[in-house]
């Protein structure tokens, strides 16, 4: 690439990924002139710019998919998806003549996916699977979230009215219920800590003896636990036990093992030996059940923690003051990614029916991009001289991109063209300043005899006088 490593490892006869590095830079240059025009003359140059720069991230994030390790493959899935649907949703809300956003993005993807080799049924249904797992992943964790969050309120809800001291049944009984969770989520982490192999070799043995007995201990309690808080409401039926808790001494006695430090250091007990048990599993499993074919869900997962770190800053800083923003971002979240998929699939449906050249097909999109563009510019009434040059640029970035992958299909990337290359494209280039020229002057022309100007008519005339003097290009 021009600017950092290459995403794609390409061979050194016979790679057919993509055009020669030449080549493909001349086509990128005319796209991002072609871009950098539409911005300005179109008032809003941001706007291009950050589709680009989109365009750009998650096109990165398909080639990453494609690599084996963990960590590229949950960056693949943090550039792709958030980027991609970023994307869409600058297509979706912004007021933007159609046709021009559509055919600059068309020639962004065409010149991003060139770069990076990745435009192939391959590659694509790699990425758009994995994707789809993360997405997956990414709601199963925010309902898990939400449900959480409703459980520890009720659970902060229970342990206060316990705590508050309602009355000696509910506190009895939200001590025995804590005290059975705690004993139980002790015992799940002493079962799944390796806490005998921490130990020295030569006390391994009394290590052991230790955990059995705590073990033991800790089903004693919970049994204990467990019985005494079914026993607790029935206690009330019985007046000497609830006048002997309403009185002192056993009023204070009450109030002691009942008082919220006590039900609040029973419930961070519970808390930290459940985490640290299911951390214990989780690191044996990627530590000893990890292989190759593993690495596309743990990515996904990593990646769905993710997503909503990403989403929760968006969602508190429009939900400020309001309860429409964190509901905007939680249905954005959930609906443009399934565009994304959406669109996905309909590239994999024209690549398999072979609708879309595989082979040419970074190629194909940046020059039928760059057209699209142009209708959209004479669309929109922006001057004839961009709606020109962009049908020009569309068919020399589509002769320099062909030329490129033949070069490529017969040498790879390694042997040195470049100075066949710079030929062949100043010749290309030079046919499309002529042809430029030529439908300027027609225009002019036009003009000069009092013509209606700018009509959609007249334009496509033009377009057609430009596509008819491009015919010397190989294209």
């Amino acid at each position: 690439m021009v600017v950092g490593p290459r995403l794609d490892t390409p061979s050194a006869v016979g790679d057919e990924g993509r055009p020669r590095a030449t080549s493909l830079t001349l086509a990128a240059l005319l796209v991002v002139a072609f871009t950098l025009a539409t911005g300005v003359l179109s008032g809003d140059p941001r706007l291009f710019a950050g589709v680009a720069l989109l365009t750009g991230v998650a096109t990165a994030g398909v080639a990453l998919l494609d690599r084996d390790a963990l960590g590229p493959t949950v960056a693949g899935h943090l550039c792709f998806l958030p980027a991609a649907s970023g994307a869409l949703a600058l297509f979706v809300s912004l007021p933007v003549e159609t046709p021009l956003l559509l055919g600059v993005t068309l020639a962004l993807v065409g010149v991003t996916t060139g770069w990076a080799d990745v435009f192939d049924g391959e590659t694509l249904a790699s990425a758009t699977t994995s994707s789809v797992i993360s997405y997956f992943f990414g709601v199963v964790a925010l309902i898990l979230l939400a449900f959480v969050a409703a459980l520890a309120w009720l659970c902060w809800t229970a342990l206060t009215t316990a705590a508050g001291g309602a009355s000696p049944a509910a506190s009895l009984a939200g001590l025995f219920v804590l005290t059975l969770a705690a004993a139980a989520c002790a015992y799940f982490a002493v079962t799944q800590l390796p806490l005998v192999r921490l130990a020295a070799r030569s006390r391994r043995d009394a290590a052991a003896h230790s955990v059995a007995q705590v073990k033991r201990a800790l089903r004693l309690v919970a049994l204990l636990a467990g019985a005494a808080a079914l026993a607790a409401p029935l206690a009330v039926l019985f007046v000497p036990v609830g006048q002997a808790l309403s009185r002192p001494p056993g009023s204070v006695v009450l109030g002691l093992v009942s008082s919220p430090m006590v039900f609040v250091s029973l419930a961070g007990i519970a808390l930290l030996a459940l985490l640290s048990g299911l951390s214990a599993v989780v690191l044996r499993r990627l530590t000893t059940e990890f292989d190759a074919s593993s690495t596309r869900t743990v990515g996904a997962a990593v990646a769905a923690v993710g997503y909503l770190v990403l989403l929760s800053p968006f969602g508190l800083r429009l939900g400020v003051g309001s309860t429409l923003g964190p509901v905007a971002v939680f249905f954005g979240a959930l609906l443009l990614p399934l565009g994304v998929f959406a669109v996905a699939v309909l590239a994999l449906v024209a690549l398999r029916l072979g609708l879309v050249p595989e082979r040419a097909g970074p190629s194909a999109l940046t020059a039928a991009g760059l057209v699209c563009a142009s209708v959209g510019a004479a669309q929109a009434g922006l001057p004839s001289l961009l709606v020109f040059a962009g049908v020009a640029a569309g068919l020399v970035a589509w002769d320099v991109g062909t030329f490129g992958l033949g070069l490529t299909a017969e040498l790879g990337h390694r042997p040195e063209t470049r100075r066949l290359e710079l030929y062949h494209a100043a010749f290309a280039v030079g046919i499309g300043l002529l042809g430029v020229a030529g439908a300027s002057a027609l225009e002019l022309a036009r003009r000069s005899v009092g013509t209606v100007i700018g009509t959609p008519e007249t334009m496509g005339i033009a377009a057609i006088g430009v596509l008819l003097l491009l015919a010397p290009l190989r294209g």
